[in-house]
């Protein structure tokens, strides 16, 4: 296999452009027009209602006996029945206690409970039957805004002078393309002899 002998490396053209744009602008110079400006700031208002959240509880009071009672009304008779059971809770004990003291054991007094309670009849409900009414009254957001002015009076009584300036492009070429070819093997002595790498063929002699 034959090496490669030669590097060859092509090199583009490099081109930059510069693009200038015309433009019309005014002469300088005191020659600027006047303009008065007058601002009115403008308003935000703004108007929230909360939500509001209503609970009626009369159907379920009224399941438990209590349509008609104010809040106050159940707190007092639940006390009043709570003093009564206490009163009841004394009364037992006490008796209980007269009956130890005329000689009658604990256990005698523990059936004669059970023997007085066995005519009551358990029944399982479900209290309150009726749920609370809740309604939600929608809250409510009012804005306001007006928004501001500004008024522009230019004083055009005097003409103002301008000037044209026209574009231009501009070519800028910064590398021409060229082809570089670059040898890249061993040097080639001729005759061969002048290399200092030189080794002169061994003569094969015979006979």
């Amino acid at each position: 296999m034959i090496p490669n002998l030669l590097q060859i490396t092509t090199i583009p053209i490099q081109i930059e452009i510069k693009v200038t744009n015309a433009k019309y602008q005014p002469v300088e110079g005191d020659h600027q027009p006047k303009v008065n400006i007058t601002t009115k700031n403008g308003g935000f208002v703004m108007q929230a209602e909360p939500l509001k959240l209503n609970i009626d509880t009369y159907r379920a009071r009224s399941s438990l006996g209590y349509g008609n009672m104010t809040d106050g009304d159940v707190m007092a008779q639940k006390a009043s029945e709570g003093w009564k059971i206490a009163f009841q809770g004394t009364a037992k004990i006490a008796s209980e206690g007269d009956q130890l003291a005329r000689g009658v054991s604990p256990s005698e007094i523990a059936i004669n409970n059970a023997r007085a309670g066995a005519t009551v009849e358990t029944i399982m409900e479900f209290l309150p039957k009726e749920g609370a009414d809740v309604t939600f009254d929608a809250g409510k957001l009012n804005i306001e805004y007006q928004m501001g002015e500004q008024d522009i009076d230019w004083d055009v009584t005097s003409q103002l002078p301008m000037e044209f300036i026209p574009g231009s492009v501009e070519l800028i070429i910064h590398d021409r393309p060229r082809v570089e070819i670059e040898y890249i093997g061993d040097p080639i002595y001729v005759p061969p002899s002048a290399n200092p790498n030189y080794e002169p063929p061994l003569l094969d002699i015979k006979g």
